[in-house]
Formats: structure tokens, sequence, C-alpha cells
């Protein structure tokens, strides 16, 4: 890592820590870098000009801009890792202490496997995991049966597109039922009033937005300016899930992950 990129990592580091600017004394103290004073003076102004830093006032140290933790969160959260989180309390702590949003989803697909027709009084959806029962209706035994093979979510998007309600109703249920975890929408809130902005609440709190999304990490689109989220695999009570996040840019998500996935361990 060369001087430039090792000094932004530092002031990036210690900010999310103490959420406070730091100057160049400050940080040659707090952090041991190896570069003298004037030399960090040099790129701290060096930094500014290009925009990864700001300066709140003449006098003061420099904080990271939403650019720099941008970049900053691209190169450290890796979403293709599976995250090994001992239990939900630890998802739990880790949401109190560092002020995230998530959700944590069971993963587990479940596939319509058959239609059973009960006497022509009833239908049975057999499902991997569940069972729907509908009323007996010969159109729709002949229609659902051609969707045999469809997974579950799949087939609930059906439903309401040809005014099957009753069983997309039934299915909604069965989908919300695969919910783990959801804790710390009081930060989304906080976020709203602060961006007075709250139109990416209505996705956000949409238990199936987020089950739709894919694996990785986003900073635009349903993400407003300043903020991240991304979903990745992960087991929990070693079951397998899906783990959605969402937060400030501002908040330190390395050391919210590695309290996840340690925290089990200490208590262990």
């Amino acid at each position: 890592m060369n001087k430039r990129d090792l000094i932004l990592n530092a002031i990036i580091q210690e900010y999310l820590s103490s959420k406070e600017p730091i100057g160049s004394m400050e940080l040659k103290l707090k952090l041991n870098i190896s570069i003298s004073p004037s030399t960090i003076r040099l790129y701290l102004k060096k930094l500014s000009q290009e925009g990864a830093l700001a300066q709140l006032h003449v006098s003061s140290g420099r904080i990271p801009t939403v650019g720099a933790l941008i970049e900053y969160w691209k190169s450290k959260i890796d979403t293709s890792n599976v995250l090994e989180i001992g239990s939900v309390e630890v998802i739990k702590d880790a949401i109190d202490e560092y002020e995230i949003y998530c959700l944590a989803t069971k993963s587990k697909k479940d596939w319509l496997k058959e239609i059973i027709n009960v006497d022509n009084r009833y239908l049975i959806l057999t499902f991997d995991e569940h069972e729907v029962v509908l009323k007996y209706n010969g159109k729709v035994e002949k229609f659902l049966t051609g969707l045999v093979g469809l997974e579950i979510r799949e087939l609930k998007s059906i439903a309401s597109q040809v005014g099957l309600y009753d069983l997309h109703k039934k299915l909604s249920d069965l989908i919300s039922s695969s919910e783990i975890l959801k804790a710390g929408e009081s930060e989304l809130y906080e976020i709203a009033k602060k961006i007075r902005d709250k139109k990416f609440l209505e996705y956000l709190l949409d238990y199936e937005f987020t089950l739709n999304l894919s694996d990785g990490i986003y900073f635009d689109g349903f993400v407003p300016r300043g903020c991240l989220a991304f979903k990745q695999p992960a087991k929990i009570d070693d079951q397998s899930a899906e783990l959605f996040c969402f937060g400030s840019v501002q908040s330190d998500f390395s050391s919210f992950l590695y309290k996840l996935c340690n925290e089990g361990d200490k208590e262990s």
C-alpha cells in the first residue's frame, strides 16, 4: 500500500471509531504511522484537493468524504463470503452497538412438487417444506399443474398477476414465516429524518423486496446518498440464511461484521 492510501485508510479507520476530525499530529500519535507530520500534512492537503477528505473548519482536522467512504467499503465488504454467526443474539447485540438495520431470512428454496385433488373438494399444493390448501376449481387445478416445479416466490408473483388472491395471501404468509430476525428499524427512521427523505423506507421495510435482491453491496438506486446496503449468505445457529444490512457509510461495518463472526467464539 502506498503512502497516500495508508494515510487515507488510517484516517477513515480512526474516524469510523471516533467520529471526530483528525489532524496530522494526532494521526501520527494515535496510529503510530512511520511518516513525519510534515509529510502527513502534504498528503492531507493532496487528499483534500482530490475530494477524499473534507475540513469542516479552517483550524480543524479532516474527515473522509462520502465518496472516500464508498470506495473504502467497496474494498472491505466481501459479499461472496458466508458469514458464520453463532446466534441471533449476537446479531441483536451488534445492531444495538453499531446502529445498523438487519434482516435475516432462511435461504432454503421451497419448490412446488405436486397438486393433489381431494375428491374435487380441495386442492393441496405440496412444496418441499409446506402445503397450501385451496377450494377446488377445475380451471385452477389445470393452471397450477402447469406450474409444478416453480419456486414459491415465483408462484406467488404469478398468483397475483392472474387474480388468485387467496393463493397469493397464503403464499405471502408462508414466505414471511422464513424471517429469522428483523431489527434496527429505528436507524432507518433516523436516517430518513436526517436526509428528509422517506421514500427508501417503503423498499427496505418490504420483506419481499430484500428477498429478491442479489447478493452484493449497494450505494445507489434504492439506497440514499451517504448510505450503503449489502446482502450476503450467512449461517446463523448452523442454519443457512441470507443477511441484509443497511446503514450510513459512516457506520463501522468492519467492526460490526467482526463482532458477528467472532462474538460466538468468544462466548464459547
